[in-house]
């Protein structure tokens, strides 16, 4: 029950980040996090770590630059990180 859940609001967040202006690209996974490509992913990263959001600055690893990890969380977890987002200019 708990992978479906982790399943299916991976696929919702995967699709919310397409919707964003500020991500370029999401790669495809069948884990509990996902790589985007940001436009700005450094910007970013500072801007969430400010409103206390954690994801994975993925700029230190190989071909994974402006790159972030995003791990999949509760409901109320995902929905702050795409408020911050949404909210990011």
């Amino acid at each position: 029950k708990r992978v479906k859940l982790i399943k299916q609001e991976r696929n919702r967040m995967m699709q919310a980040f397409l919707d964003l202006p500020c991500c370029e690209k999401v790669f495809p996974t069948e884990t509990n996090f996902f790589l985007a490509k940001m436009k700005k992913a450094e910007d970013i990263y500072n801007y969430l770590i400010q409103h206390r959001i954690k994801v994975y600055d993925c700029k230190n690893l190989e071909q994974c630059d402006n790159c972030l990890r995003i791990t999949i969380g509760t409901k109320t977890d995902n929905e702050a990180l795409l408020a911050a987002l949404r909210s990011y200019q």
